[in-house]
């Protein structure tokens, strides 16, 4: 059997194929070594790494933490339950940077109704903010929290930005877009349902009262109360001569006004949301009532030597400045305290007489008489100007009977004359 000579060619690419398909096999177990490029001829394995140019700057480093941001650039999400009268907000994209802070406040108020009308007052607030903090205290104060009471009359309840609270609110003065979750103005920097609420169940009313006070000087104090209601109280102070003012009392507080006596003279009339509270007159009160004044009590004697004069004081006295004239020698003025005596002594001579002037006021001048049983040279009287014996005996003793007559005679005189009083005026 005569065989056909194999061509050298087939075992070639047999061999080729096989080749082929082992380094594609090789390729796909070794994905690097299949994407790795060739190293370029002419690089050395012990070359270094290329250095930036000097014109490159390097990359800044990654900010450590959360960032601060402005009090205009914050951000935050709210809850609200304005019956309830709770209220929240969290900063979301806090904190704020240094020196930088926003307020917050949550306010209840009594309306005339269920609906938007006014005006409306104040019963209940709470006033909270976020400040800027430190590092390590970041997130301590991410979330703000609120209660105020609720009224159970008609009410409002708004929650706003800042802390400035309107009271009361009228068609004028409202929030308006300072009302957390506005849809726009600084109220809108928050997320989440409207932050306002009208509601209520019956009519708000007041419950007035008014004390009035007055003192020693004339001035009167009205205290204006309202304590007990659930709306504000509307006074009015009127006198019959004309004098009006208008007072608001807001609920549960207490307004003073102080009057002085011109200007409540006459009949005073106090009324609240159209009642009558209080009427009558400015009274000083009984303390103030001046008590009687006591009189001073005057006398004078004159002995052989002088002239003496004694003014007595009472405690309940006043102050009393009196001057007195001597018809001979120099005038004396004197003060008297209350519950103090004085005298004034002026030298005897015949024909002296002293005048009393001042809150003292004698009715006539005051004169000097010499002593009933008389004075000598000496001033005291008696004994024998010869210097002789003094008689004795029978005739004696006669002379000494009327002596001793006469000086219970002089005594009696002395007494009365002692007891004399002076005219005055005080």
């Amino acid at each position: 059997m005569i065989r056909p000579k194999l061509s050298p060619r087939r075992p070639i690419v047999v061999a080729a194929a096989a080749l082929a398909g082992l380094a594609t096999a090789f390729a796909a177990s070794s994905p690097a070594l299949a994407t790795s490029p060739s190293p370029s001829p002419s690089a050395s394995p012990a070359s270094p790494a290329p250095t930036p140019s000097a014109s490159e700057s390097p990359a800044p480093p990654a900010p450590e933490g959360p960032t601060c941001v402005s009090a205009a650039d914050a951000r935050y999400t709210h809850t609200f339950r304005g019956k309830r009268g709770e209220a929240s907000i969290t900063l979301v994209n806090g904190p704020l940077c240094e020196g930088e802070e926003q307020a917050f406040a949550l306010v209840s108020y009594v309306a005339p109704s269920a609906k938007v009308e006014f005006p409306q007052y104040v019963l209940s607030k709470s006033v909270d903010k976020f400040t800027s903090v430190a590092k390590d205290e970041v997130g301590t104060r991410s979330t703000l929290k609120f209660k105020v009471e609720v009224p159970t009359c008609y009410t409002q309840v708004d929650f706003v930005f800042g802390d400035k609270i309107i009271d009361p609110l009228t068609e004028k003065d409202l929030y308006r877009n300072r009302k957390v979750g506005s849809p726009k103005g600084i109220g809108s920097q928050s997320k989440g349902p409207h932050a306002w609420y009208n509601g209520g169940g019956e009519t708000c009313e007041a419950a007035p009262e008014v004390v009035v006070e007055s003192d020693c000087q004339g001035k009167v104090t009205f205290n204006l109360i309202n304590r007990d209601g659930n709306a504000a109280a509307n006074f009015v102070i009127a006198t019959d001569k004309g004098f009006n003012k208008a007072v608001t009392v807001a609920l549960r507080s207490i307004e003073k006004v102080e009057l002085d006596a011109a200007a409540v003279d006459g009949q005073i009339t106090v009324t609240a949301n159209g009642k009558s509270l209080w009427t009558g007159t400015q009274k000083a009160p009984a303390e103030c009532q001046e008590p009687g004044v006591g009189e001073p009590e005057t006398s004078y004697e004159s002995t052989c030597d002088d002239l003496y004069l004694l003014i007595q004081n009472p405690k309940n006295g006043v102050s009393l400045t009196s001057t007195f004239t001597p018809s001979t020698g120099k005038p004396q003025t004197v003060t008297i305290e209350p519950g103090t005596n004085k005298s004034l002594r002026f030298p005897a001579s015949k024909g002296l007489t002293v005048v009393i002037t001042g809150d003292l006021e004698s009715a006539g001048p005051i004169k000097w008489t010499a002593p009933i049983s008389g004075c000598d040279d000496g001033g005291t009287g008696g004994g024998d100007q010869d210097g002789g014996l003094p008689v004795t005996g029978a005739a004696a003793g006669g002379i000494a009977a009327g002596a001793v007559a006469l000086l219970a005679a002089g005594a009696v005189l002395f007494v009365v004359a002692r007891r004399r009083r002076i005219r005055f005026t005080s």
